[in-house]
């Protein structure tokens, strides 16, 4: 939507009356809205306090000087120095417009006063200071350097602007796209949840009671028969199927997990699946197996293949910009899986047994 901006123009008044003019006609031209105390001499408290309330209410504040200090308040302090001083306290944009030569003025146009002469020069020194300078000569040039100077500013400081009442979305407009956000996001939700058949081009891959090879290493504190111990260092293998494994960390999916959970949650199933199967060895008869460690590598393997069978996903819920975490969650598909293998049924379904073998680690 097109925005509008409240420019104030602030000069003296009686020298600059036709660059004033010229400053108007700029800011119209850029469809943007003028705004100046001519019909308010800044004379008393009261139009003070009205000409900050129209410094407040603008966008971009527009500064012209030419050879006059100007009328003075109590203090001393020139009318227009004043408005400039308070629109740098309230953060406006200064666009400052410099005559290039005061000195060249005609005589009617100039401060003959010495005092209000060294306050000009005062002014526009701090001005100069603060601000980079735009200097102009005459009326047509100040305009071309306001149209310039201005549309630089919009860009380089963009502020609130107004806009048209019947351009901008109403209440009831705003009530009505959220309603319709919270439809479309309601059917997108029960689409997905319709979505629990297995993607197409998955029997490519190993899958269900399909096995993987996993390797791990592990203590055991082996017993004697007068009950010394020792511990002695292991590596072994084994095998799992992919349906125990998905079984096994899906419900960790159900509210989501982060990276790191999920490994915990595959190092949890390997060391169950490994206990099951090496404490069943003669070997280890009287021995407590200890710290078992498996490869980062087969929880990588794990995560790509559970994502290729369509089971699990990255969760793109909205976080804290801090959090950069990966999540999981659960597919459709993958929820119904899990509900499958997990949920609790009258007749047991026979599990497949698998065997393992260990080596001894040598020193």
């Amino acid at each position: 939507m097109e925005k509008r901006y409240q420019v104030f123009i602030s000069s003296t008044f009686e020298d600059l009356k036709e660059e004033r003019q010229s400053v108007l006609k700029a800011i119209l031209e850029l469809n943007h809205m003028p705004a100046g105390m001519e019909l308010f001499p800044a004379s008393d408290e009261e139009a003070w306090e009205l000409i900050k309330d129209v410094i407040d209410a603008s966008d971009y504040y527009v500064l012209i000087i030419g050879s006059r200090y100007g009328s003075l308040d109590e203090k001393g302090i020139g009318y227009t120095e004043k408005e400039y001083d308070y629109a740098t306290e309230k953060q406006k944009p200064v666009i400052p417009l410099l005559h290039k030569n005061p000195d060249n003025l005609p005589r009617g146009k100039t401060e003959t006063d010495t005092k209000a002469w060294e306050k000009l020069v005062s002014f526009r020194r701090k001005v100069e200071t603060n601000h980079t300078r735009v200097l102009w000569e005459t009326p047509e040039e100040l305009k071309a350097k306001v149209i310039v100077a201005l549309t630089s500013a919009i860009k380089r400081h963009p502020a609130k602007g107004w806009m048209r009442a019947d351009k901008i979305i109403n209440e009831d407009t705003l009530k009505e796209l959220l309603e319709l956000r919270k439809i479309n996001s309601d059917l997108i939700s029960k689409l997905n949840a319709v979505r629990t058949d297995p993607p197409e081009g998955i029997d490519q891959y190993v899958q269900g009671e399909d096995e993987l090879e996993v390797t791990c290493s592990f203590k055991a504190k082996m017993y004697d028969d007068e009950g010394d111990y020792e511990y002695v260092n292991y590596t072994g293998n084994f095998s799992i199927t992919w349906n125990e494994i998905w079984g096994s960390i899906a419900p960790k999916l159900i509210n989501e997990a982060s990276e790191s959970e999920l490994n915990n949650s595959f190092h949890s199933c390997f060391e169950k699946k490994a206990r099951e199967v090496f404490e069943k060895d003669k070997d280890f008869k009287n021995a407590d197996l200890l710290s078992f460690n498996f490869k980062n590598e087969d929880y990588d393997t794990c995560k790509v293949q559970f994502r290729a069978l369509g089971l699990m996903q990255e969760s793109i819920r909205p976080r804290s910009i801090k959090d950069t975490k990966t999540y999981w969650t659960l597919t459709p598909y993958g929820d119904k899986l899990m509900v499958a293998l997990r949920a609790i049924r009258k007749i047991p379904i026979d599990k497949k047994t698998t065997k393992g073998n260990v080596t001894q680690n040598k020193k």
